[in-house]
């Protein structure tokens, strides 16, 4: 049987409050005690129940008094000027989910914007540090070249939405399953009759995920028929107007997976072709009630973040780690209107891929 808090009292000469502030790593507690405690804690097989001292905290706080600390929503762009951010509308449903899931917990959601400069990441980590704030929400940094954010990771509980930084590699993240989706979407889209399904996704959103639409799309190429291959748009030549026409022109596809659905129907619509008349539309990130695709749920992309920070609060579980959690969350289908054969017959109402096509 794992001992108690009480019992790791008893073994160092601490008091029973002194023993739980350094468990959890809250309080002005010294490194030296913090160590004491957590040598005796591991001698003596102390296992935390996290649910039990937030349901016993719960109890002993008067009704409407159930605030614990500050967490930080850390964005690249200010969400008080959106003209400056080149997808405002995900930002604003990530802190919409998110600081309706902190308040529910008894947290205070607060955004800071951080550029991708090292000496502001350092100034701004003692901020945090000097406010008490040890939860840190990290956004996707988009629009930086290799993104970095310099902490002392050690006194902080991270997490990652998405996976775009650089370093470090190992933040614990909350993500959308990408690449299960984009299989799945392969398999739907061939029983739906699309024969030349075509990728033009642009390599930057490609980088962002890791890969993983090309990577998807590659495997799904294996199994078609020589005749039915088409190469990724992108690896054809620059990204541009001009590379995609000839693409086109060469592999003739009668779908088209993409993210940025403006720029390539810009493209389309220069050449004289309509959606989905002349060709169809599949994106993998339709957050317009108009396309057909994938819907990213960014509202509960927000509250999960919340909801791990709050447990790796709870546990005193601070700091990088060598093997980071990962949540995954999945993403709504939606029908839209830019597939000239509709893929309305394989999702339910609600927007999941009926159990008899999933695979």
């Amino acid at each position: 049987m794992s001992s108690t808090i009480r019992d790791i009292a008893r073994h160092t000469g601490l008091s029973i409050a002194t023993v739980s502030l350094a468990l959890r790593g809250a309080g002005r507690i010294s490194e030296e005690t913090r160590q004491k405690v957590k040598a005796a804690a591991e001698s003596l097989d102390y296992q935390a129940q996290p649910l039990l001292s937030k349901a016993l905290s719960l109890a002993r706080q008067a009704k409407g008094d159930r605030y614990k600390e500050t967490l930080a929503f850390l964005t690249e762009f200010s969400l008080d000027d959106p003209t400056l951010d080149p997808y405002p509308v995900y930002q604003e449903l990530l802190w919409i989910g998110a600081s309706e899931r902190a308040r529910s917990l008894g947290y205070k959601l607060e955004s800071f914007t951080l550029s991708g400069k090292p000496s502001e990441h350092r100034r701004f980590g003692r901020v945090l540090r000097a406010r008490g704030i040890r939860g840190m929400i990290v956004l996707p940094r988009l629009t930086t070249n290799q993104p970095r954010l310099v902490f002392d990771w050690q006194h902080f509980a991270a997490v990652e939405i998405g996976r775009t930084l650089w370093h470090p590699r190992n933040l614990h993240h909350v993500e959308t399953s990408d690449y299960n989706k984009m299989i799945e979407a392969l398999h739907l889209l061939k029983k739906a009759g699309y024969r030349r399904i075509g990728m033009a996704i642009e390599p930057t959103q490609n980088k962002h995920q890791r890969g993983t639409y090309y990577a998807a799309y590659l495997v799904s190429q294996l199994r078609q028929a020589p005749s039915q291959r088409l190469p990724i748009a992108s690896a054809t030549g620059d990204w541009n107007e001009q590379t995609f026409a000839t693409w086109l022109k060469k592999n003739r596809p009668d779908v088209l997976i993409v993210h940025n659905e403006k720029e390539i129907m810009g493209w389309l619509d220069k050449l004289g072709l309509s959606v989905p008349e002349d060709i169809s539309i599949f994106c993998v990130n339709a957050q317009k009630d108009h396309l057909s695709g994938l819907r990213r749920d960014y509202h509960t992309i927000g509250r999960s973040a919340v909801e791990m920070v709050s447990l790796l609060l709870e546990s005193g579980d601070l700091g990088l780690k060598d093997n980071p959690r990962c949540w995954q969350v999945d993403e709504f289908w939606q029908k839209g209107e830019t597939l000239s054969k509709p893929l309305d017959e394989f999702l339910s109402p609600t927007g999941f891929v009926l159990q008899k096509y999933a695979l």
